[in-house]
């Protein structure tokens, strides 16, 4: 729960965000909505009442137009209000009406027996709600759509003189119908949805900007899919609309190609605006948000910090606030940006540096947490006839390797804020060297816990990308060798057929080979900073070693082995020293 302060930051963070995408969206509306007008009495002055200044003059004057604008700006008002049921830092799992029936019949089955108790009854009831609250959130967000779509048809097609008066009040509708599924699920499908936080944070008109092909491009596309899904659509479902007496006499053909240019016309519009729509919603909901008191105030004397510790330590997981607390650390440490900022981390007591450290390797260790997990489900079981089946499969078998790795989508679900704290603690130990006046990363063993997550997730990620993760030059007595860890067996052979364990094109590859190529890059910092202090020169400078008591932890590492650690830092090491 969020205290007084928290709830501010919320408001500052997210609220006045959202109210800065409706200014903006109705601005963009607005001109749209102008440009349309525009457009049409210029097309249609010939059949107008007379002069081009009486129809402009009329537009102006009449009541009809006017409804017909806020009607327009109500469409938008309602996309943008679906827009906040979906908007999440983070992506949902895919779920689907019959997926909850079951789950619920289920869950209901074991509270009738008497099964209800324990764990993992409680989790799965906490991941049915987590599915019908997705569920209810992409509805609800459907339904705006659908009802945007309805809107902004009727509004725009319902002026009085145009080649597609023919159109029904319902076949307006059934058009902005397909228009709003094909829209929803189309953002749904893809991912769309998912708030993207950028590499480069751009000002606001030029990250705009880059949007705007895409804009285009997209309601191009909506606007060709929907003239034949509209058609069917009305052809479905009877409008009842009959031609007007006076074009009988016309070229059907002609009022065929006309009618088409409207609706296209109409789409394309409408589509543009949702597009800019969430194009400013990405822009600025994702842009970098500062949790500092500003320079020069008490609170920046006294305390700098407090404010992003917070924020760090008591926001919801996954929350868009926790994002932003994350990417506000990530800049401060990575960059020159607020180097008063940075100073304050390495104060006296070590208290704030400690806690910093300890709210990203959370995220870290979580993430090899989970991995780990996957890998070991097989090691739980004594059975030798399973792990002759994890060591020796049969050719083509793959079910005990999907059983194995589970559902490995939803473990890279908060792959961004890793990737951030995996910099965030790299950047902060290689300044440590130099700005760590008191010596409280050394001191604290923040640097051993740090160099050791990093290397626990870089192995356990390794594994996934299919890449042997025992070391060559390190001998294992059998009774230490974990089965479930790939070196020549089924994860090579799958991994060749199906891109191990996902397609090597696909999404969550990219996601995995992304995390690794920053934990490397992470390690490489460290070590390129602190190299010599990590090697031992032995005695008359004949050969080296690590100081493994100073950059690797004592304890049992999450995820590997005492030695494979120690290898794996040589190997960074080698680059540095060579």
């Amino acid at each position: 729960m969020f205290s007084t302060a928290g709830t501010l930051v919320w408001r500052d963070v997210v609220g006045k965000r959202w109210v800065r995408c409706g200014v903006w969206q109705a601005v963009i509306t607005a001109s749209v909505w102008l440009f349309w007008e525009t457009l049409i009495s210029i097309l249609l002055s010939p059949s107008s009442h007379g002069s081009h200044e009486l129809s402009r003059s009329s537009f102006v004057s009449s009541l009809w137009a006017l409804i017909r604008f806020l009607s327009f700006q109500v469409s938008q008002v309602l996309f943008l209000t679906g827009q906040t049921f979906v908007s999440a830092p983070e992506e949902a799992d895919s779920v689907s009406l019959v997926d909850l029936i079951g789950q619920l019949i289920r869950l209901a089955w074991r509270a009738g027996v008497g099964r209800s108790r324990g764990d993992h009854f409680a989790s799965d009831v906490g991941e049915l709600r987590r599915k019908i609250r997705t569920f209810l959130d992409y509805t609800s967000f459907l339904i705006l759509c659908v009802l945007s779509g309805i809107l902004a048809f009727c509004s725009l097609l319902s002026f009085t003189h145009s080649p597609a008066r023919r159109l029904s009040a319902l076949d307006c509708g059934i058009r902005g119908t397909a228009l709003g599924l094909l829209y929803a699920g189309w953002q749904i499908y893809h991912m769309r949805v998912t708030l993207r936080f950028p590499v480069i944070q751009r000002q606001l008109f030029f990250a705009f900007k880059l949007g705007v092909p895409s804009a285009l491009e997209t309601s191009l596309y909506a606007a060709a899919f929907t003239l034949p899904l509209g058609e069917v659509s009305s052809l479905i479902v009877p409008t009842g609309a009959t031609a007007s007496s006076r074009n009988t006499r016309e070229n059907e053909l002609l009022f065929f190609f006309w009618r088409q240019l409207f609706l296209s016309a109409a789409a394309f519009f409408v589509v543009f605006c949702w597009e800019c729509c969430h194009h400013i919603i990405q822009v600025i909901q994702t842009k970098r948000h500062v949790l500092a008191p500003p320079l020069g105030s008490s609170a920046a004397e006294t305390d700098p910090t407090d404010l992003l510790l917070m924020v760090l330590e008591e926001s919801d997981p996954g929350s868009l606030v926790q994002y932003h607390a994350y990417l506000d650390l990530c800049v401060v440490s990575d960059s020159n940006v607020d180097t008063w900022r940075r100073a304050a981390f390495f104060e006296e007591t070590g208290d704030t540096y400690k806690r910093l450290i300890r709210a990203c390797l959370k995220k870290l260790d979580g993430l090899t947490i989970r991995l780990a997990q996957r890998l070991e489900v097989g090691e739980a079981e004594k059975n030798a006839d399973f792990l002759k089946q994890q060591v020796q499969p049969s050719p083509g078998d793959t079910r005990a390797y999907a059983f194995q790795l589970g559902n490995v989508k939803a473990y890279f679900r908060d792959s961004q804020v890793c990737t951030w704290s995996a910099r965030t603690v790299a950047s902060l130990t290689a300044a440590s060297r130099y700005e760590d006046r008191y010596g409280v990363a050394q001191l604290h063993g923040c640097n051993t816990a740090v160099v050791s997550s990093l290397l626990s997730c870089l192995l356990v990620i390794e594994v996934y990308l299919g890449r042997r993760s025992s070391p060559r030059a390190v001998t294992f007595v059998p009774n230490s060798i974990k089965w479930t860890v790939p070196s020549r067996g089924s994860f090579t052979e799958v991994g060749k057929k199906q891109g191990h364990p996902f397609g090597k094109r696909t999404i969550m590859h990219k996601k995995a080979y992304a995390m690794a190529d920053v934990l490397r890059t992470s390690i490489y910092q460290i070590v390129s900073v602190f190299g010599e202090e990590m090697v031992h020169v032995g005695s008359l400078g004949r050969g080296t070693a690590i100081a493994e008591r100073d950059w690797l932890s004592c304890q049992k590492p999450l995820y590997g082995t005492h030695e494979m650690h120690l290898q794996k830092l040589g190997m960074f090491l080698q680059y540095r020293i060579g």
